[in-house]
C-alpha cells in the first residue's frame, strides 16, 4: 500500500473547525495550529505536519465568510463538504494533493487518460509569523473521481508549509477504493502515482494509515 513520493497533503472536511482540531488531537496525539481563511471558497483551514514535505489539512466553512454574505457552497463542495453536514461529525478524509514543478504537463497526462483535474491559478497568503507563502494549483470543477486522484500544486520557492508545523505523525500507507479501479489507476499513473494501491469499492474512497504516539491509526 504505496505512499507517492510526491504526497503534498491530505485533505479532511469537517463542519466545524475546532471540532476538527480537538477530533485530530484525540486522535493522533498533534494539535493542530489554524492555518488561515480562503475567500474564494468560504473557507478556513488547520494543519499539521505528516513529515517532511507533508501535511495534514483540516478544512471547514469560515463562519466569518458566511456573516459576511461570502458563503460559497460549490466551492466547499469541491472538498466534499455539504450543508447537511453535522457540525458535531468527525472529519472526512475527502481529497488530496501531489506536488510537482510541471503541473502542466501532468494536466495533459491526466486528460489522456480521460480526467479533467482542472486549470492552473495562483495562490498566496500569510503566515501567523508574517511570511507570506504562495503556492501555483490546479483546480477542478469537481472532485476528481470521487477524491481518488488527486490536486496538483506547485509551492514554487516558498517554504513548504510542513517546516513550520506540529510534529508528530507520519504516513504510513495509503490505499485507494473505487468502483471503476482501472480508470483510477490510469489517472494515477498520468500524475505519478502509480504506486498506490486501487482496490474496487461500491464508492469513491481513501484510506490511510497514519503513524503517531496512538499507534498506526487508520482513517
Amino acid at each position: 500500500m504505496g505512499v507517492p513520493a510526491d504526497l503534498d497533503h491530505l485533505v479532511f472536511a469537517c463542519a466545524d473547525l475546532e471540532a476538527g482540531i480537538a477530533w485530530a488531537e484525540r486522535t493522533f496525539g498533534v494539535r493542530p495550529v489554524r492555518g488561515g481563511a480562503h475567500p474564494q471558497w468560504g473557507t478556513h483551514n488547520a494543519l499539521m505536519s505528516l513529515g517532511r514535505g507533508r501535511y495534514l489539512e483540516l478544512i471547514a466553512p469560515d463562519p466569518a465568510a458566511a456573516a459576511a454574505g461570502r458563503a460559497n457552497v460549490a466551492g466547499r463542495a469541491l472538498f466534499g463538504m455539504s450543508e447537511g453536514d453535522a457540525p458535531g461529525g468527525e472529519p472526512r478524509l475527502t481529497t488530496w494533493m501531489v506536488r510537482s514543478r510541471t503541473i502542466e504537463t501532468l494536466l495533459g497526462n491526466a486528460l489522456k487518460a480521460g480526467v479533467d483535474l482542472g486549470r492552473v491559478q495562483g495562490g498566496s497568503r500569510l503566515r501567523a509569523d508574517g511570511t507570506e507563502i504562495s503556492w501555483q494549483i490546479a483546480i477542478p470543477s469537481a472532485r476528481p473521481m470521487g477524491g481518488c486522484v488527486p490536486w496538483l500544486i506547485d509551492w514554487g520557492w516558498s517554504e513548504h508549509p510542513s517546516a513550520a508545523l506540529p510534529e508528530g505523525a507520519r504516513v504510513d500507507w495509503m490505499e485507494v477504493t473505487h468502483p471503476e479501479p482501472a480508470r483510477v489507476r490510469a489517472a494515477l499513473e498520468a500524475v505519478n502515482c502509480g504506486g498506490v494501491d486501487v482496490r474496487e469499492g461500491r464508492e469513491p474512497g481513501v484510506r490511510v494509515g497514519i503513524a503517531c504516539r496512538r499507534g498506526v491509526v487508520v482513517v
